[in-house]
């Protein structure tokens, strides 16, 4: 059981930039060398400081979390101290991908291509004994997009401490290793970005899914379905593969060929997504361009 503080920082790595969010604490970020890193070296930072140890749980929202959610910092936060059982709160602003992806590297494959592949080297080069083809189902329980999360102290030190930290010094130690170049390359993604911070992203619900003993909150009820980026097409997949998935999901049992399914369609509405916004503007990009230390990528 957590305390019911519950502290959550947005970063801001701006002279003179004010809080997205007055429910959050300033995160100020004077150093932008690892800019590449997103943030994920803010994460692994903020855990070797051990600030991570001054409230009962601990988050870093980006500037951009009402934009995505479409609820509030209080809202949220109100929500966390209403669970003191859980070690982590998350809240999911794409609460349609799980219809048509089984999971978030069927997900990140199909939108990144070349994703799988540079994040399962970059664990075995890191010692991390994860077979990521072999990740489980990810649903409305512990999947998590834009790292919209508070966790416990003893969770950061499971988390954090015990997978980003050890990937970000394998990443100190070998820069000009190949695994580390081949993540720190571009990704598909309609701003520049490397293919790093969406492969920490994705590491937060894998492992998760891989501690069904770790006591999680979802907050589901609220969260608007992001309608900026829920274009047509994705409602007309989400609900034509609702009812089948929801029944997978509630009996534990996903049949081969329904998992055969929602890979063609993470396809198609990825593609159809770059073509969409290759001439539509993109609702996250509305904001003043942001420099990659600080930056949410997702």
């Amino acid at each position: 059981m957590h305390s019911s503080t519950v502290h959550i920082h947005e970063p801001l790595w701006r002279g003179g930039q004010t809080l997205g969010d007055p429910a959050f604490f300033p995160l100020l970020l004077p150093d932008n060398r690892h800019a590449p890193w997103r943030e994920f070296r803010i994460f692994v930072d903020f855990w070797r400081r051990g600030n991570h140890r001054n409230a009962g749980m601990t988050g870093i929202f980006s500037s951009k979390f009402q934009l995505k959610a479409g609820i509030s910092g209080e809202q949220f936060l109100s929500f966390a101290r209403q669970h003191p059982d859980a070690e982590v709160c998350l809240v999911n602003v794409f609460p349609n991908i799980p219809y048509y992806s089984y999971n978030v590297w069927m997900h990140g494959e199909a939108s990144h291509p070349g994703l799988l592949a540079r994040a399962q080297a970059l664990l075995d080069a890191t010692g991390i004994g994860w077979d990521l083809a072999a990740t489980p189902r990810h649903n409305r329980n512990n999947l998590c997009y834009g790292n919209f999360w508070v966790g416990t102290p003893h969770f950061w030190d499971l988390y954090v401490g015990g997978i980003l930290d050890p990937i970000a010094r394998f990443l100190e130690a070998h820069p000009g290793s190949a695994e580390a170049q081949a993540v720190l390359e571009p990704a598909n993604y309609m701003v520049d970005a490397p293919f790093l911070p969406f492969v920490v992203e994705r590491l937060f619900s894998t492992f998760l899914s891989r501690h069904p003993e770790i006591p999680v909150a979802s907050l589901q009820d609220a969260v608007k379905a992001m309608s900026g980026t829920n274009t047509e097409f994705r409602r007309a997949v989400a609900a034509h593969m609702k009812h089948r998935v929801d029944q997978a999901d509630a009996t534990g049992q996903f049949p081969p060929e329904l998992i055969k399914e929602q890979a063609l369609f993470s396809r198609l509405t990825a593609l159809y997504y770059d073509l969409y916004f290759s001439v539509n503007p993109h609702p996250h990009n509305t904001a003043a361009p942001r420099p990659g230390g600080a930056g949410n990528v997702s």
